[in-house]
């Protein structure tokens, strides 16, 4: 029998996407079943990674309940001016290409089995599709984990690679990069840079200079203090896995504290420097570490980002819609925490 799918309602609308966002997660729910006649959920919903889909196409899919006889399962999907819902038959293979998205902009998608009118638990999955750019064929990305992530940055323009046709994506960020990442995913061409450099190793004649300038006038990041009221950056550095949190953390102005709930990583102390960045990573389900064999995960916060895991934890993050979003949903300045050490990041 083919696939039945089964809609209930179409709303296309700024304020109902929005209100859903405000109430959606970012990680899948655990999939254990419910007490009760409670269906379990279903499983491993997951991105189905085609190379280079269609733009403002993206396909997911999951594994069956681990209860017998479901039904349906119900399929939510909210994000900017964008709301379907809708009941997929139980078969095998289980999955649903969603269409019409804006190109690079991401949609919340949840998933409930359904039986004799009971549903279960939800399942959730952020997703994005592909932007409208080319998406360069980079010679060194086939078969890479990472893949898609990586074609949806060149889509949206985020990276051209290099000029022999690679994206190198086991080699570590440059802070420079990181800097034109941020940038360009932002979208904030209306920025200016200043006539004289805020670093004193980033002359304005660098190739990263309005980049580096912007995340230093949004605050993201002030470089290091050379020690006689001026500053420098460090471009050719790596960015480190924390200091990469930190980017992010205040890229998306998240404020986040942590509570009195155990440590996510075995490595991250509550005394650690970027403890509540790299918590709200984990947090937003950005990043999950490193498995160990002791059962809690690494986080590895000394060693520098790959490039290829830069792809991923941007593609992550493209769900946290930026704070005090305008029009064309631009960055907003983002404050550095009261009592941050300037000289660390």
């Amino acid at each position: 029998m083919s696939t039945s799918i089964r809609r209930h309602r179409r709303l296309v609308g700024a304020l109902i996407a929005g209100l859903a966002l405000t109430l959606a997660p970012a990680a899948t729910l655990s999939a254990s079943a419910a007490p009760g006649d409670t269906p379990a959920p279903p499983t491993n919903l997951r991105i189905v990674k085609t190379p280079t889909p269609p733009p403002g196409e993206v396909t997911v899919a999951w594994n069956a309940s681990a209860t017998p006889d479901v039904s349906e399962y119900q399929i939510t999907i909210y994000g900017p001016s964008y709301y379907d819902f809708l009941y997929v038959d139980a078969e095998d293979p289980l999955s649903y290409t969603i269409t019409d998205l804006i190109p690079g902009a991401p949609v919340y998608v949840e998933i409930r089995a359904l039986k004799d009118e009971t549903f279960s638990q939800e399942a959730f999955i952020q997703a994005s599709s592909l932007g409208e750019g080319e998406v360069l064929p980079f010679t060194d990305t086939v078969g890479n984990t990472f893949s898609y992530e990586i074609n949806w940055l060149s889509s949206l323009g985020v990276t051209t690679g290099y000029a022999d046709g690679t994206f190198r994506p086991g080699q570590a960020v440059l802070r420079e990069q990181m800097a034109a990442f941020l940038f360009r995913l932002a979208g904030d061409d209306w920025y200016e840079a200043p006539q004289f450099s805020r670093f004193t190793d980033v002359p304005t004649t660098a190739t990263f200079y309005r980049e580096i300038s912007w995340l230093y006038d949004t605050g993201i990041s002030t470089g290091y203090s050379n020690g006689d009221g001026t500053r420098s950056f460090a471009p050719s550095q790596p960015v480190l896995r924390e200091q990469m949190a930190a980017f992010l953390y205040r890229a998306y102005d998240s404020g986040y504290t942590h509570g009195s709930e155990p440590a996510s990583f075995r490595d991250v102390p509550s005394s650690s420097t970027f403890f509540n960045q790299i918590e709200w990573l984990a947090l937003e389900g950005i990043t999950t570490g490193y498995a160990e064999p002791s059962g809690k995960p690494s986080f590895r916060g000394g060693q520098p980002v790959l490039r290829e895991q830069m792809a991923a934890f941007l593609y992550r993050a493209n769900g946290l819609f930026f704070s005090n979003e305008g029009p064309s949903g631009e960055l907003a300045p983002s404050a550095i925490p009261d009592g941050a050490p300037l000289d660390v990041y």
